[in-house]
């Protein structure tokens, strides 16, 4: 008799579905005027799980992944921009606070830490040009420090004995000036000074004993012969550094290359010389990344006239720098000047040659509106001080003079003084707070308050991180407020209510099911 009532039951329901249905299909007479119309269908209730949001089914109960109980899901927007109203009650329980997207300078001091080498471009090494045999020598040990014209060593070779007399031969048979120059060449390639040959034209007499001397000045950092040895043509005898200037490689990881740019200024201090710091200067940054470390070096050029930096030094460094609209380092105030490719510590205002290399100087790009810079009608461009140039031993300390020459004190070369780089204005920046951005790995997004309680999630592309601070290089207007606190319990209404969130791009939807074991 019971399952006879329910039956009963099921089929006046079936029925009553059936005439509801049937009256608002197409073809159906409307309801006649006057007549009540019939109540809409309440809307199905989605219940979901507060730890799991992707299960959405149709009643309460438990999640069936963690057991908690089901809360009903908070109805969401549709569209392609969803959004979220909440309450001010809502909003005082969750604390959200908003702040105003505004353009400000961003900057940072990049630390790296790094180690003192040789600068390469001043390493050379002494090889003989002939045969021979190590009788004496002057120079005994590394690290001593010599100067271009210092005898090193004092050979016997019979090679060097037999030119010496080719030139003698030519000079007293009365042979033609070709043949002696001849012979004077083959002297001077084989290493022996005017001097030296001079010497030998005006004794008559040659030598089996020649000592050969330093082209150039430095520290021998390695010494590949003993006294009494013998050495054949092309053997490294010694390996001289100039250490008048070294490098420093530092090591900065591949997400801090944005900060990084050549000609930018860098103050590097060693533990070992407490209370010092030295200013360097970015010459380039190596193409390659280190695979262990995920790190590129690059090389800082440091002045070391007193030697005080040793290879070998570990040292820190940090480099100032500042970044563009373009979430790229902003010009270091180089761009417009000439520097020599073999040799980017060398600058000049001028056009002309390299004074170490004697190769044609190249322009720094960069400047003007390349740099997202360019002058005002009427707004002349800033002027460049003209060169000057001073003696490297401060001889007459604070003179300078306007053309390159030599010291008219000690006689050595002028060497080009570098000013200060002139510091570029400051650029604003479109910035957005840290805590405002909720990162997934893959997607950066905030939340904007479009009004009053109305939020909706916005996806960002953001430049490299400044202190506090991100560059926002898309997704945000001058002006929008974005959620700085809070935006964690609004991310996770609009997971509840289906809508897209930092971890579902997609959103969630009712006929999406619900996970088991996670699957979905």
């Amino acid at each position: 008799m019971k399952r006879l009532s329910v039956l009963v039951v099921v089929v006046v329901v079936a029925a009553a579905s059936f005439w509801l249905g049937r009256s608002t299909r197409p073809g159906v007479a409307a309801p006649a005027p006057g007549a009540r119309a019939p109540a809409a269908a309440p809307v199905a209730e989605v219940w979901t799980c507060s730890m799991h949001p992707q299960v959405r089914l149709g009643g309460p109960g438990d999640c069936p992944i963690c057991e908690m109980p089901l809360i009903p899901a908070v109805a969401g927007g549709s569209g392609d921009a969803p959004r979220l109203e909440l309450s001010e009650h809502a909003r005082a329980m969750a604390s959200v606070e908003t702040v105003a997207v505004e353009k400000r300078p961003l900057a940072r001091e990049l630390g790296a830490v790094g180690r003192i080498e040789y600068n390469e471009t001043s390493l050379a090494t002494i090889t003989p040009r002939f045969d021979g045999y190590a009788e004496r020598l002057f120079v005994n040990f590394t690290g001593v420090e010599i100067r271009a014209g210092d005898h090193l060593i004092e050979v016997y070779s019979p090679e060097l004995l037999v030119a010496q007399q080719e030139l003698l031969i030519a000079l007293q048979g009365g042979a033609s000036g070709a043949l002696v120059d001849v012979s004077t060449t083959k002297l001077r390639l084989l290493g022996l000074t005017d001097e030296q040959i001079g010497n030998l034209i005006e004794r008559r007499e040659p030598t089996d004993h020649v000592t050969l001397y330093s082209p150039i000045s430095g520290t021998v950092i390695e010494k590949g012969i003993v006294e009494k040895a013998a050495f054949r043509a092309g053997d490294a005898l010694y390996r001289i550094a100039n250490l008048d200037s070294v490098w420093v490689y530092l090591e900065v990881y591949e997400y801090d290359l944005a900060w990084v740019r050549y000609g930018q200024r860098v103050r590097v201090t060693a533990q070992a010389l407490p209370g010092r710091a030295f200013d360097g200067l970015v010459t380039f940054v190596q193409p390659l990344v280190d695979e262990a470390t995920r790190a590129v070096r690059v090389p800082v050029h440091v002045e070391n006239r007193d030697h005080a930096l040793k290879p070998g030094m570990f040292v820190t460094a940090v480099i100032e720098a500042r970044l563009t609209a373009a979430g790229v380092a902003a010009a270091t105030g180089v761009e417009g000047r000439y520097t020599c490719p073999m040799h980017p510590q060398v600058l000049a205002h001028v056009a002309g040659e390299c004074p170490l290399c004697q190769m044609p100087l190249e322009l720094v790009p960069g400047a003007g509106p390349a740099e997202g810079h360019t002058h005002a009608q009427g707004e002349s461009a800033p002027t460049v001080p003209a060169p000057a140039y001073a003696c490297e031993m401060e001889c007459e300390p604070g003179k300078t003079y306007p053309e390159p020459g030599h010291c008219p004190v000690c006689g050595m070369r002028l060497e080009l003084v570098a000013p200060a780089a002139p510091a570029a204005a400051a650029e604003d920046v479109l910035a957005v707070p840290v805590g405002a951005v909720l990162d997934s790995g893959t997607r950066k997004l905030v939340y904007v308050e479009r009004e009053r309680g109305v939020y909706e999630p916005r996806e960002l592309v953001l430049g490299p991180r400044a202190g506090a601070w991100y560059p926002v290089l898309a997704g945000l207007e001058v002006g929008e407020h974005v959620v700085v606190r809070g935006n964690f319990l609004v991310d996770s209404q609009f997971q509840l209510s289906g809508q897209a969130s930092l971890f579902y791009p997609g959103g969630l939807h009712g006929d999406a099911g619900h996970a088991h074991d996670g699957e979905r």
